[in-house]
Parts: structure tokens; C-alpha cells; sequence
């Protein structure tokens, strides 16, 4: 009997050391801890070089204080606060936010609710410098910066996706679609070339939108079988990344449930051109010892080749939000009462002809996530993770940087 558990613990313990050397992958650093004001809501985070000196900063706003922020990447655990801009209440009160180069002079700029602040090119010898704000007609829940009209330059997607903003034309505004309505569509990257033309087309929850190619073509809609939560909290709500997840030459979906409770991740595999389509659901993470069933807001959502093994992994944060008034109108809550959030990434296992996907739990219980954004923030040539909170579990708000120690 001895002999039998000595053979069986010592093929178990590899196992048990490679996990934790992938869970220890990941270090844990605050950007900022508590934030700035009271209460929730925070929009962000906006991630770019704003200073230009070869790092990734952060930018932010809080709600109840009428100013941005943004934190200038000193070393992984000392992020030197900056205002970046006095702004009116409206401003702030916004969720959606993109960084990109709107006047196109060579520097990232801040893309915000109603607004958007012009990065004032000097920030690396006068960091406290404030940006000047412009108004546009945009915001939202969701903004994304992309180039729809392929000149070259991003262009600012907002509302969830129902107008585009012309960066080569004065911001002039475009409709997309007007009839829709969701919670959360296209948010962090819901946009590719999904049927081949050579343009970025748009996915909001069931449909893929065809870019016509010209400025006032109409934006055809083509089916994809999006699977949301039945009463979800907030209804239809999604995060979402086009990617060719499985390398045969064609955009696919990776989404996330997101503003609800019992939230599921999946890709669907675009069978050709947009025309058919295959729903995968991605094992939901493993619940440890002492924490309850089920899943929370899987707000957070990205996909990178993490481990650097030359194929794509998936991330998905569960939200950090108490939550629970909406279950009186028969809505679910915004994760079962007393789920830790864990952060997860879903490590692709399989081949080029087969995905598998294994969930490996980086993180569990606070700080939790709401809309990471993914970049090489410290310069060392791996995907690292920022993020931020909206509706604290405690009177705590923070900003934080997960590096990725992958080597």
C-alpha cells in the first residue's frame, strides 16, 4: 500500500509544480490604491505610450471627481499620478474609452465619453502639462478605435458600435445602425475582416456587420449564433475579440457573457467568409475548496499568445461588482453571493486542427477585474494586463498592473 502511494504521489506532485509555476506566471503590482474620490465608477483604462519614452502608461477618470488621470509607468510598482485633464460631470460619468491618434500628429490620444483629450506632446519633460479637451458627438458603454474607412488611420467606433467618427475628416459622424440595442457590444476588439474584402467589418451580439466599403454604404447584417444568459442582470452584453483563433486563415469570435451573473466564454469559429459558423463554450474555471458554485461578469476579456508558445490564449476576468438589486425584477445577480472573482486564462493545449483549451485560475478574490487591457506595458516583449474597478466589493477602488513572467 505504501509502495502504491508513493508511485502515485510522486506522478502527481509534477503535475501539482507545473500548475503553480503557471499560476506564479503572473505578479500582482498597484497602479494606484485607494483611487482618486468616492464610490464607483471608473472609465479605463486607456493604455499607450503617452510620454513616448518606451513603456505604457494608463489613463482613467473617476466619477465622482471632474478630473482624468493618467499614471506614468515608472517601474512596476511606482505609477507617478498625473492629472490630465479638469473636465464637467458628463464627462466622467462615462464607462467606454479608447486610445488612439485622433489629430494624427504622432502621439496617442485619450478617447472619452462626449470628448476626447489631445495629448500635448510633451509629456516626458512636462508631465503635469493638461491636455485640451474636444468635444464629439460619441461615447457609451463600448468605444473601440479602428480604421474603418483603411486610410491608414483608426477612426473612433462608439455607442456600442452604432456610429463611427472619420479621424481624417474632422471627427464627421457616420451611422451604423440604429435599431439595436444592447448593453455591451463590441468592446475591447469586435472588429476584423470577416469576410475577406480587405476592410474591418463590426460583430455586436448575433450579428456581424459588413462594412460597405464607401462612407454612406448601408452596413449589411449577417447572423452568427451568439448564446447570452437567459435574465442576464443588465441583458444582452458581451465582450469580444476577432482573431483567427484557429490559424486557417479567417477571422473567428472570442466573447464573454459580461454585466450579468453565470457568464460563459466561447469562441465561434468562422467556417468561411462569415456564411457559417461553429459556437465552442470554453470549460468554465475550476471552483476552489471553501468558494461557491458558478460564475460572475466576465467583463474582462483578451486574447495573446500569453505563454509564448506560438499560439493564442484566451483571458476572461470575472467583475469585481456587489450587485444584487436587479434580482427582485427576476434578473440573476451579478455573481452568486460570495464567489471569490478569479482571473483565468485559458491556455490553448491543442494543435492547429484542434483547440483546447485548459482554464488555469491566475488570481482568486480581490482585486477584481473590469475591462483589462492588454500590452507590453514594461517593454519586455511579452502581453502584460492592466485593469481597474467599477463597483467595488468594498470601499476599496483600485487600478493594477498583472506582469507577465512568462520566460
Amino acid at each position: 500500500m505504501k509502495k502504491k502511494l508513493l508511485i502515485f504521489l510522486t506522478a502527481l506532485i509534477p503535475g501539482i509544480s507545473s500548475l503553480q509555476a503557471q499560476i506564479n506566471h503572473w505578479t500582482h503590482f498597484t497602479i494606484d490604491c485607494p483611487l482618486p474620490g468616492a464610490g464607483w465608477g471608473t472609465s479605463g483604462p486607456g493604455l499607450g505610450d503617452f510620454d513616448q519614452d518606451g513603456d505604457l502608461d494608463v489613463a482613467i477618470t473617476r466619477r465622482t471627481v471632474n478630473a482624468v488621470y493618467w499614471y506614468e509607468y515608472f517601474n512596476d510598482s511606482t505609477w507617478i499620478p498625473h492629472i490630465l485633464s479638469l473636465v464637467t460631470e458628463d464627462v466622467v460619468t462615462a464607462l467606454g474609452c479608447a486610445v488612439l491618434d485622433v489629430d494624427h500628429d504622432g502621439d496617442p490620444d485619450f478617447v472619452n465619453n462626449k470628448v476626447w483629450f489631445e495629448n500635448p506632446g510633451d509629456l516626458r519633460e512636462n508631465p503635469d502639462h493638461l491636455w485640451p479637451y474636444h468635444p464629439y458627438g460619441g461615447g457609451g458603454h463600448d468605444i473601440v478605435a479602428a480604421d474603418i474607412n483603411g486610410d491608414g488611420w483608426s477612426d473612433i467606433v462608439a455607442d456600442n458600435g452604432k456610429s463611427w467618427y472619420d479621424t481624417s475628416d474632422s471627427l464627421r459622424p457616420h451611422k451604423i445602425y440604429d435599431d439595436l440595442d444592447f448593453h455591451g457590444a463590441i468592446a475591447p476588439h469586435g472588429f476584423g475582416d470577416i469576410d475577406g474584402d480587405q476592410d474591418l467589418d463590426l460583430v455586436v451580439p448575433g450579428y456581424w456587420l459588413e462594412n460597405p466599403g464607401s462612407e454612406n454604404g448601408v452596413w449589411l447584417r449577417h447572423p452568427w449564433p451568439h448564446l447570452g444568459v437567459e435574465n442576464a442582470s443588465y441583458g444582452t452584453s458581451m465582450r469580444v475579440w476577432v482573431i483567427d483563433l484557429d490559424r486557417d486563415g479567417d477571422p473567428d469570435i472570442v466573447y464573454s457573457d459580461c454585466d450579468t451573473g453565470w457568464s460563459h466564454v466561447y469562441w465561434v469559429e468562422n467556417k468561411g467568409q462569415g456564411k457559417n459558423w461553429l459556437r465552442h463554450a470554453l470549460p468554465d474555471p475550476p471552483v476552489a475548496a471553501g468558494d461557491v458554485p458558478g460564475t460572475g461578469s466576465f467583463h474582462s476579456l483578451g486574447v495573446a499568445d500569453f505563454d509564448q508558445d506560438g499560439d493564442w490564449d484566451i483571458f476572461a476576468g470575472e467583475q469585481e461588482d456587489a450587485d444584487v438589486y436587479m434580482v427582485k425584477d427576476g434578473k440573476v445577480a451579478m455573481k452568486p453571493e460570495g464567489l471569490k472573482e478569479r482571473g483565468v486564462i485559458w491556455e490553448n493545449q491543442g494543435s492547429t486542427d484542434t483547440l483546447d483549451f485548459e482554464p488555469i485560475v491566475i488570481h482568486i478574490g480581490n482585486p477584481g477585474w473590469h475591462d483589462v487591457m492588454l500590452g507590453d506595458v514594461d517593454g519586455d516583449g511579452d502581453i502584460d494586463l492592466v485593469s481597474k474597478v467599477w463597483h467595488a466589493d468594498t470601499p476599496v477602488y483600485h487600478a493594477d498592473f498583472w506582469r507577465n513572467d512568462h520566460k
